[in-house]
């Protein structure tokens, strides 16, 4: 409990953009706090009133600040209600302050968040009834203190929200323009993109807008608090507000600022615009730092803007066609954007788009790239370094030109399996798939495509192989299979893979390197070093596109759900209910990563860490409405001398998984079993569907990398 004003060390919660609470964590540690939690949203610190009102102060991407009064569990609203109670409402309000209540999260109780807001009001009301203190007035649109609710796991935190407008309103911003890049978004790309990690001679942004991006700029290379225009009287009134001088935590904070070397220059086409800019940066008291001039994209050049030797940053929000009507003009936008910045050689380009697709038309290559979500838009931040053309021509003398006569074969295989997988990437929206499957016995490996990166997996070749000429071989694949692809060494993973039996394909392999895979508007993160497996299994696109079309309102179980990818599908299908069970805590925890990752709060789903053979025997509940069993070929676990062997034990796992199954629920049934047969027995007990070749797309059609049925029971009077 922390609701004491007095108390020196409380809990405060900093409300957060979706996938940026690593930058929060590291806002709430710059300020020498300790992070007790982190979750979708949310991140938790401990401190005093004064540490929570500095870390407002600081924080560049924080949308709200919460000082928690209390927490416990909340089973029912008669809990709830006497919760409330017990809270001294008038040890933290003034009389007849007017309130606004925010409610967020979810519990089975509640419907309606107003129900829940009432439920606060009433409590207030009757302390001050009970005190002859007046009855305060709810207030939505200018309330003098704000109460948030926050409801997650059975558990309510309560608390006063310390700022009473949204942090990403500076104080300097009146009229954004059209679709103006909110503030905390702005810190966001520049954070990812580090762009004071290294000195810069100049930042330009070539489509400016209201100068946002510039604005955020000049106040992170200069140490600016964000929050240092934010009057008082923006602040929650509330007891809490006096242990604390504002006026004092801000002059600190000014006399910590750092001057600003690098010039920051924007251009808009806009006139308009360019006024909104100015005004912006003026109200910023940043005018001796940034220049707004009006300048059509197409214009720009380096020559007379900077040096020669001169090297820095071209940031850019380009319109990206969600709320700009600007149709086919996009990408040529995009276009002149990736050719102005081709000029500054030896800079970097960062752009945050909604639309890959326009990115591409830049004709650049990312080295990084970053996804996130806000406003219900999905969004990604790239960075794309501009070569250097001298020190490029430099590094290639001496290099071989043209690929060795011995490697064409393969190249050219590659070439032609893309233009048969032109149809596939036009009917998908990916940018991971299958380019090459040992197709030639010579060449012995698997080539997937992730995004910007390769993994390549090689498969022993056979005793009749010459050891020295596969070695050969090896190193050719791995120099030109990338150079052939458009892609540098560094973007290739190579792989050993050679067929065992066992867990070999969860055996930790090297650190980590993460990327994020996107499917048919779904996104997973994909671990290309650390395992064999990278987490996301290509073949199974099909399945994932049925599930999102045919869960919506159903209870879905995955068994053995790895890393959550057919639960993602399930759940972006709109199911009622989806249960994952798997027995790695490592791969639950992926899967709820992945939940996060595509807008899902993995907090309203179940993820159940279990022996499945022995769950299934528990007390079966038939309440699902599909089910998907996808188990390995073979798996044992340390914690039982149990194996499963799925051409042994299939029949057996079905019965135990249909127990879990509705009258007309389906199960659907994978494995990757080489030769698998289903047992006949399993026949009479369910009407069985192969969907084994339809559900293998274009990239695996080379050989069956699964078996899938779809199995519903039969009534008990069809059955022998």
């Amino acid at each position: 409990m922390s609701h004491n004003p007095e108390s020196s060390i409380g809990i405060f919660a900093v409300g957060t953009l979706l996938a940026t609470d690593d930058v929060v964590a590291d806002e709430i540690l710059a300020q020498d706090l300790e992070v007790k939690g982190r979750s979708l949203g949310w991140v938790t610190g401990i401190g005093s009133i004064e540490s929570a009102y500095r870390v407002m102060l600081h924080s560049k991407v924080g949308d709200r600040v919460v000082w928690v009064l209390d927490s416990t569990e909340s089973p029912t609203p008669e809990a709830f209600r006497e919760f409330l109670s017990e809270i001294q409402w008038f040890d933290l309000l003034y009389p007849g302050t007017p309130i606004r209540v925010d409610i967020s999260g979810k519990i089975n109780w509640l419907r309606d968040t107003r129900f829940a807001g009432q439920l606060v009001m009433d409590a207030i009301r009757d302390q001050a009834v009970i005190r002859g203190a007046p009855r305060p007035e709810y207030e939505s649109a200018d309330p003098g203190v704000r109460i948030a609710v926050r409801f997650g796991r059975g558990q309510v935190d309560i608390g006063i929200t310390l700022n009473l407008t949204p942090l990403h309103q500076r104080g300097h911003r009146t009229d954004g323009g059209e679709a103006p890049l909110r503030d905390t978004l702005a810190q966001v790309m520049l954070h990812r993109l580090k762009v004071d990690s290294t000195p810069a001679d100049f930042i330009i942004d070539p489509c400016c807008g209201s100068g946002t991006l510039l604005i955020e700029a000049a106040t992170r290379l200069g140490a600016m608090a964000p929050q240092r225009l934010r009057s008082a009287q923006l602040l929650s009134k509330w007891t809490g507000l006096e242990t604390i001088s504002w006026t004092d935590l801000v002059a600190e904070a000014k006399g910590a600022e750092r001057p600003v070397s690098s010039r920051l220059i924007g251009f808009d086409f806009d006139p308009d615009a360019v006024d909104r800019a100015r005004e912006n940066v003026e109200r910023a008291g940043l005018s001796n730092l940034i220049e707004i001039s009006q300048a059509d994209l197409h214009d720009l050049r380096p020559e007379g803007l900077v040096g020669p030797q001169e090297r820095g940053w071209i940031i850019a929000n380009p319109p990206y066609g969600e709320r700009l009507a600007y149709g086919n003009e996009l990408p040529d936008l995009y276009r002149s954007l990736g050719e102005v910045a081709k000029q500054f050689q030896g800079s970097q380009l960062g752009v945050i788009t909604s639309n890959p697709e326009l990115s591409q038309s830049m004709k650049l290559r990312a080295d990084k790239k970053w996804e996130m979500q806000a406003g219900g838009v999905r969004l990604v931040i790239s960075r794309f370094p501009i070569a250097d053309t001298s020190e490029l021509l430099s590094a290639m003398e001496g290099v071989e030109k043209a690929p060795p006569e011995e490697v064409m074969p393969l190249l050219n295989r590659i070439t032609g399996n893309i233009r048969k997988r032109a149809k596939l990437l036009k009917n998908n929206d990916i940018d991971c798939y299958r380019i090459y499957d040992a197709d030639l016995p010579e060449f012995n490996v698997v080539i997937d495509r992730f995004g910007e990166h390769l993994h390549i997996q090689e498969y022993r070749p056979p005793k009749t192989v010459d050891a020295k000429r596969a070695a050969v071989r090896r190193q050719l694949i791995r120099q030109w299979v990338p150079k052939h692809l458009g892609l540098s060494l560094k973007q290739a993973i190579y792989k050993e893979r050679f067929r065992q039996q066992g867990n070999t394909q969860y055996e930790k392999q090297d650190s980590p390197l993460w990327i994020s895979a996107h499917e048919n508007g779904l996104f997973f993160d994909v671990n290309l070093t650390t395992y064999t497996d990278v987490g996301l299994f290509l073949d199974h696109r099909p399945l994932r596109r049925w599930l999102m079309a045919d869960t919506r309102g159903k209870k879905v179980l995955n068994l053995f759900c790895y890393t959550g990818a057919l639960s993602v599908a399930a759940a972006k299908g709109l199911a009622r209910q989806v249960t994952s069970i798997d027995t790695s805590r490592t791969y639950l925890g992926w899967a709820e990563r992945n939940f996060s990752k595509n807008g899902l709060n993995p907090l309203h789903y179940e993820f159940i860490r279990t022996n499945i053979l022995e769950w299934l025997l528990r007390d079966p509940d038939p309440k699902y409405d599909l089910i998907i069993l996808d188990p390995p070929t073979f798996s044992n676990t340390k914690s039982s001398d149990e194996t499963l062997d799925i051409q042994r034990d299939h029949a057996q796992l079905l019965w135990d998984t249909a127990a879990w199954l509705k009258p007309g629920g389906v199960i659907y049934f994978s494995n990757n079993a080489k030769g698998f047969k289903l047992d006949d027995v399993v026949l009479d007990d369910f009407l069985v569907t192969d969907l084994t070749s339809q559900s293998i797309d274009c990239d695996f059609d080379r050989g069956r990398p699964h078996s899938l049925f779809r199995l519903t029971e039969k009534p008990r009077n069809a059955q022998n």
